[in-house]
């Protein structure tokens, strides 16, 4: 099962990475938007791909055992038909860890499936609704272990795509090592200081969108 958004981040993070947000918009005229899901999908083959493999492991392991032991105090295809139902069960419930799942599920899958969530969640956040075009979202999906930074035209323009690459790979190295905030705090710190690095500098104008992280449990 997904681990929750507060294993990872506690109030007291929440208000950090928001502190951060704020004060690195203060150095450009960029509006960085944290967004954090559990999971970008139901991912509803997890549970069948579990039991199918699980079904064919049991059934194998029976029928290994009936080879062996010629099948003692039962039928043959009863002691089958045991170790299939067995296997369906453990394949279920071995389906149900995040690791497991996530193999069942394969990295072609994963990274289609945190794209598009992650595109919806520009969306819906309208990082483009900025007057420069200078939105930032850095996304996040604790279950798939994908990390993205998405920037708007005005700054996609700028900056190279390695550079983004290099701040997601960080932040996502950081989770893995067990400092999710502090991992998120230090990408927020990166993504500003490369758009003043290349020019997008600060302006004087309103706060266009929230710098409150957004934690989803989708």
């Amino acid at each position: 099962m997904p681990r929750r958004i507060e294993t990872f981040f506690s109030s007291a993070d929440r208000e950090a990475i928001q502190a951060a947000t704020t004060a690195a918009e203060r150095k450009t005229a960029g509006e960085l938007v944290v967004y954090v899901t559990e999971r970008c999908d139901p991912h509803p083959e997890v549970a069948w791909k579990g039991a199918l493999v699980g079904g064919a492991l049991g059934a194998l392991c029976a029928s290994v055992v009936v080879w062996r032991l010629g099948g003692w105090g039962a039928p043959d295809h009863l002691w089958l038909l045991i170790g299939l139902q067995l296997g369906l069960l453990a394949g279920w419930v071995a389906s149900r860890f995040d690791a497991i799942g996530r193999r069942l599920i394969g990295e072609e899958a994963l990274d289609s499936r945190v794209d598009g969530r992650a595109a919806e969640a520009f969306l819906d956040e309208q990082v483009f609704a900025t007057r420069e075009r200078t939105g930032v979202l850095i996304f996040v999906a604790l279950f798939e272990h994908r990390v993205l930074v998405l920037a708007d035209e005005g700054i996609d323009e700028r900056v190279a795509d390695d550079a983004w690459y290099e701040i997601s790979s960080d932040l996502a190295l950081g989770i893995r090592r067990g400092t999710p905030a502090a991992a998120l705090i230090h990408a927020v710190e990166r993504c500003a200081s490369l758009l003043e690095a290349h020019g997008v500098q600060p302006a004087e104008q309103d706060n266009q969108l929230s710098d409150e992280p957004r934690f989803r449990r989708e």
